[in-house]
């Protein structure tokens, strides 16, 4: 695993860790957007073409190159090159984009040791480990979990999600929404209100999960449930148009885990012109507050094309958000 650190200006970008740190503060950026951040900056003496991108970060000439402009906002969003012109992420007209910020040797460095043990690090290695039904390993993990989240953010993030991911793919609910809950704390201490949300969302939907009906804490726990229930595709998004809630059903439909797609939007997952229309939709939706239908062809990532009727209209939670709401109808194209 690389130990490179990239630092230049007011940003630092961890590779071995994943992280990108703006004034000191993590900064949320999704995998295909990070890994086209840290390609760009190792290519910072030269122009780099769309093709190139798709070939080498997406691995998928067949790709559109919008999702290359999303996932270049999303990065220019993390480091703070918002500006007109951008500072740091360059687009050349016709050609590709170009990372134009210069760190000095100082600032581009390797990490001295990056097998060596220190106390903040051995949380890092036990989540390394797969995770055991044994009550003595959970407690173990979720209080060194608990400890970084009162002293180190940035250890803290990285153990939660590893804790995340292991807990879910060994049944471990309990620990999947204690991990859950620490990760909203994280994010809403860093300001990042929305990821705390969709934390939030998925510790309710866990805890719903767990629980008798007669249980359930708030409405939003009936809505999750009665939601998973359907046998047709339905998913909520927020102003922002990244999915907060799919159902089962629309996972199975667009073959991916539910926890790989909150937080996410349609172009991450589905091809350029197919996301553009999703969102032109969404956005009259959102814009009016008016029900609306219509069909979409849409290919999920098994390959098959199919051709959806969408309902779509406005859901308003107990806080006044409102959040945009739908319903799939599919057939197979062809």
């Amino acid at each position: 695993m690389s130990g490179e650190i990239f630092v230049f200006g007011r940003c630092e970008v961890r590779v071995a860790q994943r992280q990108v740190l703006l004034e000191g503060r993590l900064q949320p950026l999704e995998p295909l957007p990070f890994d086209l951040l840290v390609y760009l900056i190792r290519h910072r003496h030269q122009v780099v073409t769309k093709a190139r991108l798709l070939d080498d970060v997406w691995r998928n000439r067949h790709l559109g190159e919008a999702v290359i402009s999303v996932a270049i906002q999303k990065a220019r969003l993390a480091i703070g090159d918002s500006g007109r012109p951008p500072r740091l992420l360059a687009t050349v007209p016709r050609r590709g984009y170009r990372f134009i910020g210069e760190p000095d040797e100082h600032q581009v460095r390797e990490s001295a040791d990056p097998g060596a043990t220190s106390d903040r690090s051995t949380p890092l290695l036990l989540a390394n480990r797969p995770l055991q039904a044994a009550p003595p390993v959970d407690r173990s993990l979720m209080g060194w979990l608990e400890s970084l989240a009162r002293s180190d953010d940035a250890a803290a993030l990285t153990l939660a999600t590893r804790l995340l991911e292991q807990a879910h793919a060994a049944g471990l609910v309990p620990m999947e929404a204690a991990a859950h809950r620490v990760l909203a704390r994280l994010h809403a201490r860093q300001g990042a209100a929305c990821l705390a949300k969709l934390h939030l969302n998925e510790v309710m939907r866990l805890t719903a999960a767990e629980a008798p009906p007669w249980e359930a804490r708030n409405d939003r726990h009936f809505l999750y449930h009665a939601l998973d229930q359907s046998p047709d595709p339905i998913f909520i998004k927020d102003q922002a148009h990244r999915w907060v809630f799919l159902n089962r059903a629309f996972c199975r439909f667009i073959g991916h885990a539910r926890e790989d797609l909150l937080g996410k939007s349609d172009y991450d997952f589905f091809p350029a012109g197919q996301a553009d229309v999703f969102w032109q939709q969404d956005d009259v939706v959102l814009r009016s507050r008016e029900e609306s239908t219509n069909e979409e062809v849409i290919t999920p990532s098994r390959g098959a094309t199919f051709i959806a009727t969408t309902k779509k209209t406005i859901l308003v939670d107990d806080s006044q958000e409102s959040f945009l709401i739908g319903t799939l109808r599919c057939r197979q194209h062809g």
